[in-house]
Order: C-alpha cells, then sequence, then structure tokens
C-alpha cells in the first residue's frame, strides 16, 4: 500500500512543475506578442512608442502582462512541500516538551485524538506559512501597470495623465451619484 504521504508529495510537486511550464510557456509567446504589438505600434499608433526602443518595449509588455501568480504559487507549493517535514518534527517536539512539563495523562500521547488535531492543524498553520510568504512577495513585488510604465519610458510626466479604466461589467447600469 502506497504511502499517503508520498502521494501528496508527487501530487505538489507536479502541480508546481506544471505551473512553472505554464509561466514560461506564457512568457515565450508573450515574447513573440510583444515583438509584433511594437511592429503594429510603430506603423499604426507611433506616438504610443515615440521614443521607446523595441528592448524596452517587450521588457514593459512581457513584466505587465506574464502570469506572475503561477511562479507564486508554484513556489508556495515548494514551500509547503519543503516546511512539512521541518514542520512536522517542530510540532512534535512541541506537543511532546508540553506533554512533559505538564505531566499530561495517556490521553495527551501521541496518536490520540487531542495530538492528531494539533498536528492537523499545526501542519496547515505550516502551509499558510508558506502561502503567506508567496502571497506577500507577489504584492510587493507586483510590477507597475503597462500604461503607466509605457508613459514612464516615453518621459510623459505620470502625475499629469489621468489613465481611463473601464467600469466592470457588473457596474455598467450603475450610476455614481
Amino acid at each position: 500500500m502506497p504511502n499517503i504521504f508520498l502521494i501528496a508529495l508527487s501530487i505538489a510537486l507536479i502541480t508546481a512543475g506544471l505551473l512553472i511550464l505554464r509561466w514560461a510557456l506564457a512568457r515565450v509567446a508573450l515574447l513573440k506578442d510583444a515583438g509584433e504589438e511594437y511592429d503594429a505600434r510603430r506603423i499604426d499608433r507611433p506616438g504610443t512608442v515615440a521614443g521607446v526602443g523595441r528592448e524596452d518595449f517587450v521588457r514593459i509588455y512581457v513584466s505587465a502582462n506574464e502570469p506572475r501568480w503561477a511562479l507564486y504559487a508554484a513556489g508556495a507549493l515548494l514551500g509547503a512541500v519543503v516546511l512539512t517535514f521541518p514542520g512536522l518534527f517542530l510540532l512534535n517536539t512541541i506537543w511532546e516538551g508540553v506533554r512533559a512539563a505538564t505531566g499530561a495523562s495517556d490521553v495527551f500521547a501521541p496518536g490520540y485524538y487531542p495530538w492528531m488535531f494539533f498536528m492537523a492543524f499545526g501542519l496547515v498553520g505550516t502551509w499558510a506559512v508558506s502561502g503567506m510568504i508567496a502571497s506577500s512577495l507577489y504584492y510587493r513585488r507586483a510590477p507597475e501597470g503597462f500604461e503607466a510604465a509605457m508613459m514612464r519610458a516615453r518621459g510623459t510626466p505620470i502625475e499629469e495623465v489621468e489613465i481611463k479604466r473601464r467600469r466592470p461589467k457588473w457596474a455598467r447600469r450603475a450610476r455614481p451619484d
């Protein structure tokens, strides 16, 4: 009978690998699209790329549109895998230390329900730390929006330009007061 931890470990690693593959394939497609977009803008709307080189445009386009979430989700999964076994060791050490210090009965020995409860929620908490770190990095390292980055690359003062945002589909009929 296979070990459930090995199955879960395999699923997590395969999922992380697929997420990294998804990011890499999207990045390759975006690099191609960025070159085509630059060429099209030079012909149709040259003012939008005035003073911006091809390499800069490609860098801005890709950084604004790449699926960063896939990298950070893969990082969170890999972090959870890495933290699982040290977390289990630390949780078990804490449990045994508290149990020995309080002189608890055998009802609190490993294998019984209080221990299972502690280990289950402690392990979920350990995985949550990995997700917290990944989400914190995701939002802290967010690139500048495409329009703002293009304005900065063209030398347009961003403070003077108002970027129009489309209203969400659910708010099309709503009227502001």
